[in-house]
């Protein structure tokens, strides 16, 4: 006897649609910048970006912090990978491909939050870490921050991660 189709509802396709987009905000944010050099003084401002893969060497000899950019990089990477993955299980179990039980989905979900997260916390702290923050009072101030491409990491992860825990893969 044939095995019949699975059925794909409105939540199913919400839940691809939600894991494609964050997929998609994981992977534009590898690719627009990850930190920006923020400057304000009294005669104007400005920001200047800089992308994750970046020359930082001449950054890295000046800084104080142990945290390099190529942890960073790591995690970025490993996150998107993750993310990826995450997006795949839901399209896949969705469609009626695979099977994946609540615990296996519960721990992947589980990673691919808390990876996404750790992207910006260690980028947030690569930034801190800089010698190009500098406060000199009323005459300006010059701030190295993590930018867009870390936090459009992380909501990407995050909605991977949530629309896995949310599918029911069976």
């Amino acid at each position: 006897m044939a095995k019949k189709a699975k059925k794909v509802g409105l939540f199913d396709i919400i839940m691809i649609i939600a894991s494609a987009i964050g997929l998609v905000l994981a992977v534009i944010g590898l690719c627009v910048p990850f930190f920006a050099q923020v400057t304000e003084s009294i005669v104007g401002g400005g920001t200047e970006t800089i992308g994750l893969f970046a020359d930082f060497e001449v950054l890295e000899a000046l800084m104080e912090g142990d945290l390099t950019i190529a942890v960073v990089q790591a995690f970025a990477i490993i996150s998107l990978i993750v993310t990826a993955l995450a997006s795949v299980l839901v399209i896949l179990g969705k469609l009626g491909f695979i099977k994946v039980g609540f615990l296996t989905r519960l721990i992947f979900a589980i990673v691919t939050v808390v990876l996404a997260v750790l992207v910006v916390v260690f980028a947030a702290t690569y930034a801190a870490q800089s010698p190009l923050n500098l406060d000199v009072g009323e005459l300006g101030s010059t701030s190295f921050v993590a930018s867009a491409g870390a936090y459009l990491m992380m909501v990407g992860g995050i909605v991977s991660g949530v629309s896995l825990f949310l599918s029911k893969l069976k």
